[in-house]
């Protein structure tokens, strides 16, 4: 499934990045340089893929639970556009495809498994522009949010040799949301940023069984380091 979810993202990168006539936002009227020059443009779109490197933290076990970050991926489009003609506030949203993924360590009543989650998900921050005194040098820092529905995945179990999805009510929940922030760099139509999300929704599913511990309050959460590259134009 993931693997379609993955072809429909290029086919619509495909589609959107095809050439089209430029359009001057200062002034309105057309104009025939190419939009990939047009430095200070009020909107913009955006190539996007990074690296992710996620926690889950099951509150309350005490550090019973030990979870080591498995390092996937993002793509997908990001869109950003101008908050009026005053200071250089953007909103920036988008559709990606990202993975995360976790190793949870053996106990004595749990063996040790690798889950991998696969969310299809929108973002939405606010961005500060600050230009430097480099051309076409910008500082970009931003604060916002997520949201994300998981759409496949697999949990490998090692003590069993066997392998099933990883959301279900006995399991994690397919929705997440959260904060999202970070800070930005772009030279041109090149950009890099750095971000953290703070996952606020439990994932936890409403009969999950996993770590039945007398201080664990059934509450799990994500956090997701980003480190991202992109095109924009």
């Amino acid at each position: 499934m993931h693997k379609k979810i993955f072809f429909c993202l290029i086919i619509a990168i495909v589609t959107i990045c095809f050439p089209v006539k430029a359009q001057n936002f200062g002034q309105g009227n057309a104009i025939s340089m190419s939009r990939w020059k047009d430095y200070q443009r009020k909107s913009y779109l955006s190539i996007r893929f990074g690296l992710n490197v996620p926690t889950i933290y099951f509150r309350g076990t005490g550090g019973t639970a030990q979870s080591t970050s498995i390092t996937r991926f993002n793509v997908g489009l990001a869109y950003g556009n101008k908050l009026g003609n005053g200071l250089p506030f953007y909103f920036e949203t988008g559709l990606l495809y990202t993975e995360k993924g976790t190793e949870i360590e053996a106990v004595n009543d749990l063996g040790r498994r690798v889950c991998h989650l696969k969310y299809i998900e929108i973002p939405f921050v606010i961005k500060y522009k600050h230009e430097t005194d480099i051309d076409d040098l910008t500082i970009q820092p931003f604060f916002g949010g997520f949201i994300a529905m998981g759409v496949a995945g697999q949990i490998k179990y090692y003590d069993t040799r066997t392998s099933r999805c990883p959301f279900g009510d006995d399991r994690f929940r397919r929705f997440d949301s959260g904060i999202r922030l970070g800070c930005g760099i772009a030279f041109q139509n090149l950009y890099f940023d750095l971000s953290y999300d703070i996952g606020l929704f439990d994932i936890a599913g409403k009969d999950f069984v996993d770590y039945n511990y007398d201080d664990f309050d059934g509450h799990i959460r994500t956090g997701n380091f980003s480190a991202t590259l992109g095109i924009e134009f």
